[in-house]
């Protein structure tokens, strides 16, 4: 590529375009769009984009100067879409009388196009259910969904200009879709029903399929209230822990008005195990009620030591005072059991409470209770409350200055729950969960450990003093020692049943069990090793399996000891027929090389650690497989067997007698 540069005189003009811009598909755009230029030139507007130049449409006006042109468009159902139209607009200077080249001057106008709001919501109840409808959509376009939306309550959110959809700080929830071509939705609150007494408020926005996507204005809110009271849970509290014998009592409210209702009426009461149950719809009551007065039933006979328990209330009447009537089913519920769970810190010497429930009214307007006990046997007493959400809640019980939590004691719980409904805020639903017992276990010390080390420098001093290392390697024993620290806390058990011991062959290694010794020991010899080095650790366990920390990790490595003789008789004899070490620990390479006296190499080999050269060689005059007696001259390189697999190059003579 060539760029040429060159002196130019003239300036170049400046555009002005329209800002940015939202619209509804179907209103008309207009946009004046105008250039100066410093010299007062004659300019040439022009625009491009996928819009021109139909179904939009530019006109230069004028060449000005100001030059000034028009934009006009009206967008359809077709362009809407997720990202903004883009519109480039030019402005082309014309210099007079040639005194420079024309330049250029580019601005971009982008235009949103966003779909109309859906017209003319309405709901009309029908039965335990509402029936939503709304005028034919204007923007029938493929593949595009009317998603609906519903809240308790009506909302406060009216869309800005061009503002899509609904934000969730409207507070809406979206319960279904429909194809845009569709006018209607039933809104049965998933089978459930709705209920009579609360105020349900919709509203309804689209959505337009990818790949160009984008969304309407939303609807207008259009609310209902369903005349009268659906029954609703009051109670769903454990009245005891046990767990074969454990009783839950569950309590509802009666619907209104009861005059209203076509016999046969009465109650479906469900149950389900676990707090987040499914209730299949071929599921047997637990109990069919027929009088609507009673609204207790205490559940006997469950394990509420490990399960929760969910309920369900189904209010049934026949929609006509005529027999075989269609039956109407108003649903309560789910609502569960409280259920608490505990977790002991011997360490922090605390407990940690987490409770749980699914309950169709709110126990997050009120605080809960949490009770306690000492021990197994005695009097609850409230120690805190605390306001959880609409799920549950957490306290971490840390005793108190006065009477800390005690290490080795049993604490025992329960939380006490108080609820209301939005539709009766003045409530007061008082729920208790299951007994949930915890020991505050002791924490092991942990113990510290002692490696008996070796003394390299030592014995490097006396390397001449040392016996001969044995032909298969010396056999090594390591000494581990161990006492009981105070940590992790001053008040730590030591009531140890069983040490384990940890090992490891290098300091990369992962600790494993190496063996188990009784309480009672806190030596350990580890023998018929091949190599000092290792790593090892304690641990204590006491008579219930609790363990300790593990301890500190002590490591052990290889003394750097070589030294060879010098003299050897390699005469078959079977005594001092190879040239080796004489003393020497774990070695992973040796290279050796033999010299004569006049510093010619005879012998050459890296393929025996330890050496065991036995004479044989060129020799002085090449002639022989075994060298002559006399004196010789070595180098070896080692690499020892240490963690750092240290090398080290030894050099000597060595005498060979026959």
């Amino acid at each position: 590529m060539q760029v040429t540069v060159g002196n130019n005189a003239n300036q170049r003009p400046t555009i002005t375009v329209p800002t940015d811009l939202c619209v509804i598909a179907g209103t008309p755009v207009t946009g004046l769009i105008t250039a100066t230029d410093p010299e007062n030139q004659q300019v040439t507007l022009s625009a491009f984009g996928g819009l021109l130049p139909r179904p939009a449409n530019f006109v230069q006006n004028t060449l000005g100067p100001p030059a000034r042109g028009t934009f006009t468009w009206t967008p359809n159902c077709s362009n809407i879409q997720s990202d903004p139209h883009q519109i480039l607009f030019k402005a082309e200077d014309r210099p007079a009388n040639n005194c420079g080249a024309a330049l250029i001057d580019e601005r971009v106008w982008r235009i949103t196009v966003v779909g109309p709001p859906p017209q003319n919501l309405r709901v009309a109840p029908s039965g335990n259910t509402a029936q939503l409808s709304w005028d034919s959509y204007s923007c029938q376009n493929p593949g595009a969904q009317i998603l609906i939306f519903r809240k308790e309550n009506p909302s406060n959110f009216t869309p800005g200009v061009c503002e899509t959809g609904i934000p969730a700080s409207a507070g809406y929830t979206q319960i279904g879709s429909v194809a845009v071509g569709s006018r209607t939705f039933v809104d049965d609150r998933n089978g459930l029903g709705l209920e009579r007494g609360k105020n349900y408020c919709y509203r309804i926005y689209v959505q337009f399929a990818r790949p160009a996507g984008g969304a309407s204005i939303a609807s207008n809110e259009a609310c209902i209230t369903l005349a009268g009271r659906s029954p609703r849970f009051t109670n769903v509290t454990v009245d005891r822990t046990d767990a074969t014998n454990g009783q839950i009592t569950v309590r509802w409210t009666r619907p209104a008005p009861l005059n209203s209702f076509n016999p046969p009426v009465g109650y479906r009461l469900y149950r389900a195990v676990g707090q987040n149950a499914t209730f299949p719809t071929t599921a047997t009551p637990l109990r069919t009620i027929t009088n609507l007065s009673d609204t207790v039933f205490v559940d006997t006979n469950l394990n509420t030591t490990d399960n929760a328990y969910t309920y369900k209330l189904e209010f049934f009447s026949n929609t006509l005072p005529t027999a075989n009537s269609p039956v109407a089913i108003e649903t309560a519920g789910p609502a569960s059991s409280v259920r608490v769970s505990t977790t002991a810190d011997p360490l922090a010497n605390t407990i940690a409470l987490n409770w749980t429930y699914n309950v169709p009214w709110d126990n997050s307007r009120y605080p809960s209770t949490i009770y306690r006990r000492d021990g197994l046997t005695g009097a609850y007493v409230p120690i805190a409350k605390v306001t959880g959400s609409t799920t549950g809640g957490t306290y971490l019980d840390r005793g108190t200055t006065a009477r800390p939590l005690v290490k080795g004691n049993t604490y025992c719980y329960y939380i006490k729950t108080k609820g209301a409904y939005a539709i009766a805020p003045n409530d007061s639903l008082i729920n208790l969960s299951q007994e949930r017992c915890v020991a505050l276990t002791p924490v092991l010390c942990t113990p510290v450990l002692t490696l008996k080390p070796t003394n390299c420098d030592s014995l490097a001093s006396r390397l001449f003093d040392l016996p001969a290392t044995p032909v298969n390697g010396q056999v090594y024993t390591n000494y581990l020692s161990w006492t009981l620290s105070a940590q992790p806390t001053a008040d730590c058990s030591r009531d140890v049943a069983t040490y384990i011991i940890y090992y490891a062959p290098t300091p990369n290694d992962s600790l494993t069990v190496l063996t188990t010794v009784p309480g009672t020991q806190t030596t350990y010899a580890h023998q018929g090793l091949t190599t000092a080095q290792g790593c090892y650790a304690v641990r204590a366990v006491d008579l219930a399996g609790t363990r300790s920390l593990l301890s500190n990790k002590e490591c052990k490595d290889n003394c750097l000891l070589f030294l060879l003789p010098n003299i050897f008789t390699p005469n078959g004899d079977g005594k001092n027929d190879t040239f080796r070490p004489k003393v020497f620990s774990p070695i992973r390479r040796t290279k050796v090389q033999i010299f004569n006296r006049w510093g010619v190499k005879i012998y050459e080999s890296d393929k025996d650690p330890l050496i065991n050269w036995n004479g044989g060689g060129s020799g002085e005059s090449s002639s022989g497989t075994k060298v002559s007696e006399g004196m010789y001259f070595y180098q070896a390189e080692v690499e020892f067997g240490d963690t750092n697999r240290t090398k080290r190059t030894f050099k000597g003579w060595v005498q060979v007698n026959r």
